[in-house]
């Protein structure tokens, strides 16, 4: 799906390694490696690394007092997997401690820093590799699971599949307090253009968290080119290439960068809340998407939780949520997608902006990503595709419900694959297919409220309630044997099953020659009355028995009115045997509060 985080690592971290730097003193000398863990790790190469990006500015006296102390780097392995470099720098910005690891846990990896930090303080040397050693040893637990590594260290495995939220989630949380809404709409719209953009900051943490903060802002799409949270000195050279990226620069290193032949780059500074840019990206962008995405960041900036990245989402599921009108199947092929059918349905903006998106990197990894879960069977089930189900983006293009014609049909890998393997994420996509083909939009709405009970329950592929018809008495009247065979297993064997009596006939309505009105209780009897939709109707109740006392002193009382209708032009219902007409049984004149209840 163009994601480049490894999934299921080996281990929790790679490597974990204290560096210290000369100082001021002995500027052009590299940091070296104090002290590491595992102390057998081998790979030089990435040590070396290692050190330059743990002090990505000038080491002056005046960037060093505001350097800050966590931040986070990312080195690209061979397979373009990302591995994060979760640093800690102490007071002076004399030495860092560094964690690399493939699992973008920022908040567990700050806080273990914290602590290493403090046990280096102390010269607790024991307790420090007594920690690394159990959390390296860890089994990656699942999301959600409540870890205890000692007495004062234990964390939450926090679940990357869900929306980040504030002030949970560091990264989004700095971001959105150092940015204003103006500027973010900016960058945003910067990067579906997939332009060569800079961000810098006087605050190492902050820089690098509004690094991953604003790409995060992108799901379900990932940043497909050159992404360096933070650039240290001696690579300041790629903020000249030709290629779109994303770059952190401490402002330290902005003089020098400047100074660089820089063409068409977008620069964002946090220190100064400003944005430069050579091109009107936001106005090319759909203006009614772009007008609700800035009113809900407006309503939510005083909020916590998950309503900055919300936001968001529903943008890119306005932008792209209808793509599954542009797949294709046919039985026997492979699922494909249809370009032209993606931006010829949507408005004249929209198509412009569309065939813009079909030629970037970030859209065709995620169309390529869909289409090898179909093809393989696997399924997806994410926030974008609940947000597509519970909105209004699948629209009624024919070709979409081709699609879930299809999938209900059974051809092709999807509904195959969910037969024999009974897939999770699968079963959410065909059951979101099948429902949202017989139901509306709002018991789609009401279905996905009920996930969790449907991918824990029994099936796979729960089958279609058959649709309730009435019984037909044909067989049964002919041979009342067949019923017998056909009692619900309710009824326990060997007792002797009583056939039920026929219903008694319904009794016939004596119309009375004289005007309804002059007959007592002859409301409704035997004349057309008027239904809640102004529809008339007749009515079915039989003529009342004579008052008694008790009930004529009730009926002097002022009139109320018609009987309250069970619905809209549906018939009164009967009264049953014992009962006045207009409320339950042993009640006088109650009929209309209770049927309004």
């Amino acid at each position: 799906m163009g994601s480049r985080i490894k999934q299921n690592p080996e281990t929790t971290f790679e490597v974990y390694a204290e560096v210290t730097h000369a100082g001021v003193s002995c500027i052009g000398k590299d940091p070296e490696v104090r002290r590491q863990f595992p102390e057998g790790y081998s790979d030089q190469e990435v040590l070396q690394t290692l050190t330059k990006f743990c002090f990505p500015f000038y080491v002056d006296s005046h960037a060093i007092n505001q350097v800050g102390q966590n931040f986070t780097f990312v080195l690209t392995d061979i397979d373009s997997k990302q591995r994060f470099g979760f640093c800690r720098l102490s007071s002076g910005a004399k030495s860092c401690f560094c964690i690399l690891s493939y699992l973008p846990w920022f908040e567990v990896f700050y806080k273990l820093l914290n602590v290493l930090a403090d046990y280096s303080a102390k010269g607790q040397d024991s307790q420090r590799s007594e920690l690394l050693e159990t959390f390296h040893k860890l089994t990656i637990p699942e999301p959600g699971t409540s870890v205890h590594l000692g007495v004062h260290s234990y964390f939450t495995v926090p679940d990357t599949r869900e929306l980040p939220s504030i002030p949970e989630n560091r990264n989004l949380t700095e971001y959105f307090v150092a940015v204003d809404v103006n500027n973010m709409l900016h960058l945003y719209a910067s990067m579906l253009y997939e332009r060569r953009i800079l961000i810098c900051c006087s605050k190492l943490s902050t820089l690098t968290a509004c690094i991953h903060g604003s790409a995060a802002m992108l799901y379900p799409m990932f940043w497909q080119h050159v992404y360096i949270p933070v650039l240290p000195p001696h690579l300041l050279d790629y903020c000249c290439a030709p290629m779109p990226y994303l770059i952190g620069i401490h402002l330290s290193l902005m003089e020098k960068v400047r100074s660089m032949a820089l063409e068409d780059v977008v620069i964002l500074n946090v220190d100064t809340n400003t944005l430069e840019t050579p091109f009107d990206d936001l106005q090319s962008l759909p203006n009614d998407v772009v007008s609700a995405l800035k009113n809900r960041l407006k309503k939510v900036s005083t909020t916590t939780g998950d309503g900055v990245a919300r936001a968001f989402l529903k943008a890119q599921a306005a932008f792209f949520g209808s793509y599954r009108n542009a797949l294709k199947i046919e039985p026997g092929e492979p699922i494909t997608f249809c370009e032209e059918a993606f931006v010829s349905h949507r408005s004249s903006v929209m198509r412009q902006f569309l065939q813009n998106a079909i030629q970037l990197q970030l859209f065709k990894q995620f169309i390529d990503g869909r289409l090898d879960l179909l093809n393989s069977g696997e399924g997806f089930s994410d926030v974008f595709e609940e947000e597509i189900n519970m909105g209004e983006y699948a629209g009624s293009d024919k070709l979409y419900h081709q699609w879930l014609s299809t999938v209900r049909k059974g051809s092709g890998a999807i509904l195959n694959t969910v037969k024999t393997k009974a897939n999770p994420a699968m079963k959410t996509v065909y059951k979101f297919a099948k429902d949202h083909a017989k139901m509306g939009i709002k018991e789609v709405k009401n279905r996905l409220k009920q996930k969790d009970i449907a991918e824990n329950g029994c099936s796979a592929v729960p089958e279609e309630p058959l649709p309730r018809t009435a019984p037909s008495p044909l067989p049964e009247k002919k041979d009342p044997k067949l019923r017998e065979d056909r009692r619900p297993i309710t009824v326990h064997f060997g007792q002797q099953h009583r056939l039920r009596p026929p219903r008694p006939p319904p009794p016939k309505i004596q119309r009375s020659s004289r005007p309804a009105s002059a007959v007592p209780g002859a409301e409704g009897v035997g004349q057309r009355r008027w239904g809640g939709r102004g529809q008339p109707r007749e009515s079915q109740r039989a003529p009342a028995p004579e008052p008694s006392a008790l009930q004529q002193g009730l009926r002097s009382q002022p009139p109320g009115g018609h009987l309250p209708q069970l619905g809209s032009g549906s018939p009164a219902p009967a009264p049953q045997p014992g009962q006045e007409p207009g409320g339950p049984a042993g009640t006088q004149g109650g009929g209309r509060a209770a049927l309004l209840l």
